[in-house]
C-alpha cells in the first residue's frame, strides 16, 4: 500500500510540474491567457452590451447583458498559438507598436495570421485571420479586439461559410461593452 502511494505521488508531482512548465512557456503572445482575464471580469462586472448580429441580409441589434462571455469569446481563445502543433509555424514581426504572427508557407494550421497593436507596451487591439478549406467547405473568420486601460471594449467577427453545394453565408457580430 505504501509503495502504491508513493508511486502516485511521484506521478502527481511529475505532472504537477510539467503543468507549471507548460503554463509559463510561451512561445507566442498569450491570447488565451488574455482572454480568460478577461471573461472572469467581465463575468464579474455584467456590464450591458451593445450588440449587432447579421447574417445574411438580415440584422438585428439589441443591448444586453451577456451570461456566458466564455462562449461569446471562444472565437479569440481559439485562436491562441501557444499550442504544441503550433510551436514553429509562424513567423514573428515586431517593433514598439505592432506585433505581428504570420503562418509560414509551408505550413497549414487554421490560424493564418494574428497582429497586436500595442501603445506604451500595451495591448490596444488583437486582429486575427482564420480561414479552412477543403473539397467539402471554405471558412474564413476575421475577429478583432479592442482594449482601454486593460479592458475590452469592442470585439468584432466578420466571416463566411459556404458548402460546396451551397452558398456563401456571410456574417457579422459587433458589440461594443458600456
Amino acid at each position: 500500500m505504501k509503495n502504491i502511494l508513493a508511486s502516485l505521488f511521484l506521478m502527481l508531482s511529475v505532472m504537477a510540474c510539467n503543468q507549471q512548465v507548460e503554463q509559463s512557456n510561451h512561445k507566442y503572445f498569450d491570447l488565451k491567457g488574455t482572454f480568460e482575464t478577461q471573461i472572469k471580469e467581465l463575468s464579474r462586472r455584467k456590464p450591458t452590451v451593445q450588440k449587432s448580429v447579421k447574417v445574411g441580409t438580415t440584422a438585428d441589434t439589441q443591448t444586453k447583458v451577456i451570461q456566458d462571455w466564455e462562449k461569446e469569446l471562444d472565437f479569440f481563445i481559439q485562436a491562441d498559438l501557444n499550442k504544441p502543433a503550433f510551436l514553429n509555424s509562424y513567423q514573428i514581426s515586431q517593433n514598439d507598436s505592432l506585433v505581428t504572427y504570420m503562418l509560414k508557407p509551408t505550413e497549414t494550421q487554421l490560424v493564418k495570421e494574428i497582429k497586436l497593436v500595442l501603445k506604451n507596451g500595451k495591448l490596444q487591439q488583437v486582429y486575427a485571420l482564420l480561414s479552412d478549406e477543403n473539397y467539402l467547405y471554405k471558412t474564413r473568420k476575421e475577429i478583432k479586439a479592442d482594449f482601454e486601460h486593460n479592458r475590452l471594449k469592442h470585439y468584432e467577427i466578420d466571416g463566411f461559410q459556404q458548402l460546396v453545394f451551397g452558398e456563401k453565408k456571410a456574417y457579422q457580430i459587433k458589440a461594443t461593452i458600456q
